[in-house]
């Protein structure tokens, strides 16, 4: 679709319709712009001036910087999701390590109560020894 720029505001009666427009940019369909009438009152716009040319240059800095700060917040969104995802895993690791030293501790009890078992079946085998005399061959 072309764009005009109308230098003198204008109603355009085309069949049934009609549009208004006013002085400025438009961006209108092609017949609209071939349309004699049209071409009357368009024109190439004026220079801008300084202001708006400043105008246009903090504008489109500014548009610069919000796709730039709209990457960096995608960016740091999937930098969370990844971590999220490290967390988890992390989480599970330690669980598993917790299960393990349980598992772990139980074991060396159960070693623990057969080497006390095995000193005390020692210790009274060497007092039924002491208890019952030698005999002499």
């Amino acid at each position: 679709m072309p764009k005009i720029y109308v230098k003198k505001a204008f109603t355009l009666n085309a069949g049934a319709e009609q549009q208004h427009f006013a002085v400025g940019n438009h961006t209108v369909s092609a017949d609209v712009a071939d349309h004699w009438f049209v071409k009357a009152h368009v024109g190439e716009p004026e220079p801008a001036s300084e202001g708006e040319r400043a105008a246009d240059e903090l504008l489109a800095d500014l548009d610069k910087r919000e796709k730039a700060l709209a990457a960096r917040e995608k960016a740091a969104e999937q930098r969370d999701a990844e971590l999220a995802k490290r967390e988890e895993a992390v989480a599970a690791r330690e669980k598993a390590a917790e299960q393990r030293d349980a598992e772990l501790a139980k074991r060396e009890e159960a070693v623990a109560a057969r080497e006390k078992a095995a000193e005390q079946a020692a210790a009274e085998a060497a007092t039924a020894a002491k208890a019952t005399p030698a005999t002499k061959k």
